[in-house]
């Protein structure tokens, strides 16, 4: 799998992203690891799924993808729970992308029952092709950098559990969100496992995600630091 992290990094890829209801932090940190939900559904917790669905017919695998998350997908997940309306972002290091068994969809694999999603360096570079045909065809365009797949919803599939330790960054939408989630994992006695927080508001917004990324712009993401920014108000 060497061969895909090597082809990663000569594409300037940096990181994977996991998008998940915030809610369920505080799961994620107390049992310090990402489970897929076959395992989530053997055990006795409160974690609310993603996707109740499963089209994707992987429930095996934890999906993440390439440098930004799949706004278009996390903007129809959210629609589908009024009851927990904030998500956050999970970023990891591309060291996954040559975990035993990952599987790579050049499109988002619910449309299809995974059949797409293939294993080793054929299947990474399959995400990055000139143009990739499911219900439409993406093409990639003059601007499109080297490190955004040609769909906006490929997908890495990691089976088994992802560590804690793996996640480098929480992402969040505002500033008050950032707040609001570390005062309330700090009463529950986990901020100290929380991972950095990061401010990126673009990344919860489908269509200007997709406009940046695909001509190359990267959105901005501002630090969030508990000691200094609790209690400021957004402007």
């Amino acid at each position: 799998m060497n061969d895909i992290l090597a082809a990663a990094r000569s594409r300037g890829i940096t990181r994977l992203c996991h998008f998940t209801k915030s809610v369920n932090l505080s799961h994620i940190l107390d049992v310090r690891e990402i489970r897929p939900v076959t395992q989530l559904q053997e055990g006795q917790n409160a974690f609310r799924p993603a996707d109740t669905q499963r089209l994707d017919a992987a429930p095996e695998y934890t999906f993440l993808s390439v440098e930004y998350p799949n706004a278009w997908y996390l903007a129809n997940a959210a629609s589908r729970d009024d009851n927990f309306r904030d998500w956050v972002v999970l970023t990891f290091g591309i060291e996954l992308l040559s975990t035993p068994g990952a599987r790579f969809c050049p499109y988002n694999a619910a449309s299809d029952g995974s059949a797409g999603a293939k294993h080793g360096l054929a299947g990474f570079n399959a995400m990055f092709t000139p143009r990739v045909m499911r219900k439409v065809l993406r093409s990639r365009g003059q601007d499109h950098p080297a490190w955004w797949p040609t769909d906006d919803q490929a997908e890495v599939q990691i089976p088994g559990v992802i560590p804690l330790s793996a996640i480098r960054t929480v992402i969040v939408s505002s500033g008050s969100q950032a707040r609001q989630e570390f005062t309330r994992l700090d009463q529950f006695g986990l901020a100290r496992s929380l991972p950095p927080l990061v401010v990126a508001p673009m990344l919860f917004k489908k269509h200007d995600l997709s406009s940046a990324v695909r001509a190359g712009r990267r959105p901005p993401e501002t630090p969030f630091d508990p000691l200094t920014d609790i209690g400021r108000v957004d402007r």
